[in-house]
């Protein structure tokens, strides 16, 4: 027995999707503000120490680690948003 759908009522496939890809601009908009602490506290880190040259040899080492910590924060935005595009054209990048 099949199921019909009336006006106004949502396939059950589609709202599962429509609420991943909720969740995940949840999860994105999350990790920009932290993307956006984070580099407020790496330029804090800068102005405190007067070092802004992460080549520097007397670069700190606490800037340097967040430093790291952003890259591999912006990587994750980049792959989750990657994965709601994909949602949003019906294409799913999960293996």
């Amino acid at each position: 027995m099949s199921i019909s759908y009336q006006i106004g009522n949502v396939d059950p496939d589609r709202r599962s999707i429509d609420m991943t890809a909720a969740r995940l601009q949840r999860i994105v908009s999350d990790y920009r503000r932290t993307e956006a602490a984070l580099i407020a506290s790496i330029e804090t880190e800068e102005h405190l120490t007067r070092r802004h040259d992460p080549r520097d040899p007397h670069y700190s080492t606490l800037a340097q680690s967040m430093r790291q910590r952003l890259e591999n924060l912006r990587r994750t935005i980049a792959k989750l948003e990657a994965e709601l595009a994909a949602r949003y054209l019906g294409v799913s990048n999960a293996a």
